[in-house]
């Protein structure tokens, strides 16, 4: 069973989604654009999952954080570890939960070396009880973990879990289905979720796209990690975008693929401000003008929110602005920026969150929204550099 550390607190849109898990760690860029965006197509979405589970979180983890109870990350990376990736959804309750994960290394064989290290319980999970048995998905090396072990962000929840890990060439993937209620994990879901997991991961390495997913918008997409602690960064899918900006029955169902990242950039680990970068491409441009157009119907209910006239983004067909206290840090003052914008049939939504001021808030926006109206539709984005009034705070 591979413990993920539990780094999935999450800010999408500018809308942080209250998560289950320890600190989140800045993710360095170890993993390129294009093993991003693979690793990110590989997990499964709130479709392919059980009615009643929906979002929590997805974001990249180093060694560091993929490491957990004796497990150094030194032995992962000597052993060709790239990359790790996790997405987790929760029932209404919040007591099970559903994580898919994938690996990347830098080859089967390494893939095969990191399964020995990631499923060796008595080192990952020293004060866990569990148990392995056979895995009938995907390429060996392959397993069943079951039995329970403690949260590790806080021991005193016991995890009752049914996990299962398999081998896709150079990726090592898998689906865990977990209780914190004390009732025993559906073995039988993880199983049939990891076939699904299994053919998404096959159609990966051959270059098919799994639907809701395109690696051309990833590559289109500012590059924030390295600039802070990563909080989320992954594909959603059209119900997970509705639900998000609260709006059904939108032309926001008609999008191809989302893609969305964002990073706290404070001088401590996830710590505001909050800088969050969208991008949604559609089959027509008309449906991406209509969502701007939208944008005060899409904008979350944010106490204080005020629109502001006369926002323009250079690249862009049409913008939208909005200032506003941010919810994220519950400030009384204005102190945060949006900005909604289309170029072509890509709409982009930029966030910044809990800045020294609004002036500066609105500054950063409008540059990072101008730095991202410039990328789409390019094969690649360079990072931008963020202003100084923003990271000195």
């Amino acid at each position: 069973m591979s413990c993920f550390r539990r780094a999935l607190g999450a800010l999408v849109l500018g809308s942080l989604l209250a998560t289950a898990g320890s600190g989140v760690l800045a993710q360095d860029a170890a993993a390129d654009v294009e093993l991003r965006a693979r690793l990110a197509a590989i997990t499964l979405d709130e479709r392919e999952l059980p009615e009643g589970f929906e979002f929590q979180g997805e974001t990249f983890l180093t060694a560091e954080q993929a490491a957990s109870g004796d497990l150094e990350a030194s032995a992962l990376t000597e052993a060709g570890f790239v990359a790790q990736y996790v997405s987790v959804y929760g029932n209404e309750d919040e007591d099970v939960r559903i994580r898919s994960y994938a690996s990347a290394w830098i080859d089967a064989e390494a893939a095969e070396a990191g399964f020995d290290l990631l499923e060796d319980e008595a080192l990952t999970a020293p004060d866990g009880d569990l148990s392995d048995d056979d895995a009938s998905v995907g390429e060996e090396p392959r397993e069943t973990t079951t039995g329970t072990y403690p949260d590790p962000a806080d021991d005193s929840v016991i995890i009752n879990t049914g996990d299962v890990t398999f081998r896709v060439d150079r990726f090592l993937v898998g689906v865990a289905v977990e209780t914190t209620d004390g009732d025993t994990a559906d073995v039988d879901l993880a199983g049939a979720l990891a076939a699904e997991s299994e053919g998404r991961a096959t159609g990966v390495i051959a270059d098919q796209v799994p639907d809701g997913t395109d690696p051309g918008l990833v590559a289109q997409a500012l590059p924030l990690q390295g600039l802070g602690s990563e909080l989320q960064a992954g594909f959603l899918s059209p119900d997970e975008v509705e639900r998000l900006y609260g709006l059904q029955g939108s032309a926001l169902g008609s999008f191809t693929a989302s893609w969305a990242q964002a990073i706290g950039v404070g001088e401590e680990d996830a710590q505001p401000p909050f800088v969050a970068v969208g991008l949604t491409e559609f089959d027509a441009e008309e449906d991406a003008e209509t969502v701007v157009q939208q944008a005060t119907e899409l904008s979350p209910d944010i106490q204080g929110i005020e629109a502001v006239d006369g926002v323009t983004i250079e690249g862009a067909d049409q913008a939208v602005g909005y200032r506003f206290p941010s919810p994220a840090t519950e400030a009384t003052e204005i102190d945060s920026f949006r900005v909604i914008f289309a170029v072509g049939e890509t709409v982009g939504v930029v966030d910044v969150q809990g800045a020294p001021s609004a002036e500066t808030a609105q500054q950063a926006a409008t540059d990072l929204a101008t730095a991202q109206a410039a990328c789409v539709g390019q094969e690649s984005c360079e990072a931008p550099t963020l202003p100084d009034e923003l990271t000195a705070s």
